[in-house]
């Protein structure tokens, strides 16, 4: 039931979410004192590609990949210097070729069939010593109408989520993110199967309100969230 013009309008307004570029500052966090100029950095579902600027200005050389055609193009348009974008899967990316020190993944494996198959890739395509930061959409009883139409699978509790990752990785971390936004999300996506309202709630008082409560999600894990966030090492034979 995936709706590609639904989709186009959810990767064009990801540089105004503050939801999402919440994720990414925690994403940031967990990389930059691991992070060295020069290190590669695999952004798999890089969307419409916000992440390949912030990657990029932690010094590091960017491969994004994204299947999407419209976004890909976004991600194109808006590529910084030195990133090679492609417009292709994780599964076509090529270990021996395209290893990396670094992979962020950010709400993209919902999206494949064969989430098992892709943790095993994924672990291939990191280097020894490298880490990924991976987010999934959380709880499977708020999948709605927002999934349908994004063409989601499924979405993801800690022990799902563990089984998938942990045959091929050691996770450092594995946490909730938007404790907040569970009750609007049952509301939009579940109850009343409704678009959620994100171009309002990143503007005015409830933009500020919005702002604040990523902020102190940041610091603090609540026990429940709308995305689980997850670092993760390769294990190695």
């Amino acid at each position: 039931m995936q709706d590609e013009a639904y989709k186009a309008a959810d990767h064009s307004q990801r540089g105004r979410d503050l939801y999402a570029w919440s994720k990414y500052e925690l994403t940031t966090r967990w990389l930059q004192p691991f992070a060295r100029p020069g290190q590669r950095l695999l952004n798999i579902g890089c969307g419409s590609g916000e992440y390949n600027l912030v990657a990029s200005g932690l010094g590091l050389s960017v491969i994004a990949c994204e299947p999407d055609p419209a976004a890909y193009e976004l991600a194109e348009r808006t590529r910084p210097a030195g990133c090679d974008v492609r417009q292709c899967g994780v599964l076509e990316l090529d270990p021996t070729r395209d290893a990396a020190d670094f992979i962020v993944m950010h709400d993209v494996l919902e999206h494949i069939e064969d989430d098992g198959r892709a943790a095993a890739h994924l672990a291939r395509l990191l280097r020894p010593g490298g880490r990924m930061v991976l987010s999934v959409p959380a709880l499977s009883w708020l999948f709605g109408r927002h999934d349908e139409l994004l063409g989601h699978y499924r979405r993801y509790d800690r022990q799902s989520l563990r089984r998938v990752l942990e045959p091929h990785f050691s996770l450092q971390t594995l946490r909730y993110f938007g404790v907040s936004f569970i009750a609007p999300c049952l509301y939009y996506s579940v109850l009343t199967r409704k678009p959620y309202p994100v171009e309002q709630a990143g503007s005015g008082s409830a933009g500020r309100l919005l702002r604040a409560v990523c902020e102190l999600e940041k610091r603090v894990h609540p026990p429940l969230g709308t995305s689980l966030i997850s670092v993760a090492l390769p294990k190695r034979a």
